[in-house]
């Protein structure tokens, strides 16, 4: 598979091409060939086009991650659940979501390169995917584990006559898991 001239360029001048399909919406094209050609570099028209369509996929896709993330945690908030457990849910599984759209995309980049460079990228990969799962599993076994005291707390404090009140424990409890 051979890579395009759009993906060889430095990186600096990358950084503000993509910045100008940005800021134009993801247009003129034509000016931007003629931008990159004045720079001394030859780039068809249809290669640009490639490349910003795929730029423009991106971006729609991380202006859509956006506004889910903020839906949400919208309706984490409404719901009266635990704020923090559940947005701490919700990004975990957005950078599962993210890892995979990561890894789909660098397994289509590394094809027919150095065997080395791509076993690199994925083993970075992999290890960004276990720390995720590492940082999921602590967050659901402290879930688990404050329930349990909670409930053994609550138990307690029925059968023993604790000065405790029930009022007091159930707003902790709502507090710390919605209830």
């Amino acid at each position: 598979m051979r890579r395009s001239k759009v993906s060889q360029l430095p990186k600096a001048v990358l950084d503000e091409l993509n910045a100008r399909l940005v800021a134009a919406g993801f247009s003129g094209y034509r000016g931007l060939v003629e931008w990159l050609n004045g720079q001394g570099i030859d780039i068809s028209l249809s290669g640009l086009y490639r490349h910003g369509s795929g730029l423009q996929k991106q971006f729609e896709d991380a202006i859509a991650d956006a506004r889910r993330t903020r839906e949400l945690a919208r309706a984490v908030k409404e719901s009266g659940e635990n704020e923090d457990g559940a947005l701490m849910q919700v990004a975990s599984e957005i950078m599962q979501d993210n890892l995979l759209r990561v890894s789909l995309k660098a397994k289509e980049e590394v094809e027919g390169n150095d065997t080395r460079d791509s076993a690199e990228t994925m083993a970075t990969i992999a290890h960004a995917f276990a720390n995720v799962g590492r940082f999921d599993l602590s967050r659901r076994k402290w879930q688990a584990e404050v329930k349990k005291k909670l409930d053994a707390l609550e138990t307690k404090s029925r059968h023993d006559g604790m000065s405790l009140d029930m009022a007091t424990l159930n707003a902790v409890k709502e507090a710390l898991y919605g209830g």
